[in-house]
């Protein structure tokens, strides 16, 4: 029985510090598809992958290492490197940490010799992911599949996928078009090649499993979520701004927990017709700034630092919650001498709406 030959395939591996998973992926690749090819555009890495794939590809001819400028960094960059130093009529971008199973890329490369112009992988069990990186991975296909939609350009059930492949011709022609209009420092570059794709280019689907990393660290930040918002045009461009400076940026979170707790406490004081003078006015808005400095501060260096496990950044949470209402608390006694107990408890729930706020904007990864 003749094995069926891979020659016209090539596969993309974009890496960056993947020295524990790169060799048994190449070795997975040239046993799975003969006379594959396979091109690893490697973003830099420090941890032996370069020298790993000059090893292999000493013995296998056909695996290529893209060494690609320090200054030109990013996951969408290496695949767009990829992409163009292709020399066969289909490619497969994959990860190499085996999220992405080796064994699926047959699959892909059978829609595009039936006709696809695009094959997307489509995660259907992402149990792998934490639940942040679930959400946030929900969130950002919804919102980059409205604007596929409404700008009539051809989609996908998982625009944030990272395993797909596609005809060699027809994306380098759009990278050689629009490739100054992608998001070079991104991430997603799925996204960004179907914004460009001809509207009635065929986009197919094929379901695999999503596997946990063998090895290594996963790569997501905020850095991945400002770079989808980007990929969205100019309004995108604009909520990317806001969103660095209300979740990301530490003046940003402190200013804006500050005056969504004060306008919560005010509001309710008022709707509840309590009776305050400037006296109470000026220490709840004294207690608040100081206790509100005090909480980015500590979530900045607790909840962004050590351990991720559940457990310890609960503990953490807990810890700035309670020393954050001891800290308003001895600040609103100490600026203001009457006893105005009966008013806290309004300015409690605010200092609360505030510190949940900061709280959830500190825990999104920075990068």
């Amino acid at each position: 029985m003749l094995l069926r030959s891979y020659e016209d395939l090539t596969v993309i591996l974009p890496t960056y510090n993947e020295g524990g998973n790169i060799r048994s992926m190449l070795e997975a690749l040239i046993a799975l598809y003969p006379g594959v090819s396979i091109i690893v555009a490697d973003d830099n890495s420090t941890d032996g992958t370069p020298e790993t794939v000059r090893s292999f590809s000493a013995v296998h001819p056909k695996t290529v290492l893209l060494a690609r400028a320090p200054q030109d960094r990013g996951l969408t960059a290496s695949i767009m490197d990829g992409i163009m130093a292709c020399r066969t009529e289909r490619f497969v971008v994959m990860d190499a940490d085996f999220q992405h199973p080796p064994e699926s890329v047959g699959g892909l490369y059978d829609l595009l010799e039936r006709g696809a112009d695009v094959a997307v992988g489509k995660r259907v069990n992402k149990n792998s992911l934490s639940l942040s990186r679930t959400l946030a991975s929900w969130g950002a296909n919804a919102l980059a599949k409205t604007y596929l939609f409404i700008m009539r350009r051809p989609s996908t059930e998982d625009v944030m996928s990272g395993f797909f492949g596609g005809r060699t011709e027809l994306c380098q022609d759009v990278l050689v078009k629009h490739g100054h209009r992608f998001e070079r420092g991104g991430f997603k570059v799925l996204f960004d090649l179907l914004k460009f794709l001809p509207r009635d280019a065929v986009v197919e689907e094929l379901e695999f499993e999503f596997h946990q990393r063998r090895s290594g660290h996963s790569k997501l930040s905020s850095r991945v979520v400002l770079s989808i918002l980007r990929q969205c045009g100019p309004m995108g461009k604009l909520a990317a701004l806001a969103v660095n400076f209300l979740f990301i940026n530490m003046l940003g979170r402190y200013i804006s927990a500050l005056a969504l707790g004060l306008g919560f406490t005010f509001a309710l004081m008022g709707t509840l017709n309590m009776a305050y003078d400037d006296q109470l006015v000026t220490s709840t808005v004294l207690a608040f700034v100081l206790a509100m400095a005090y909480l980015v501060v500590a979530n900045k260096f607790l909840l962004a630092r050590g351990k991720r496990d559940r457990l310890i950044i609960g503990m953490k949470v807990v810890f700035t919650g309670f020393s954050g209402y001891l800290v308003a608390l001895y600040f609103f006694y100490t600026l203001l001498s009457t006893n105005y107990a009966v008013q806290l408890w309004p300015m409690f729930l605010g200092f609360g709406i505030g510190y949940v706020w900061n709280t959830l904007s500190s825990a999104i990864p920075e990068g």
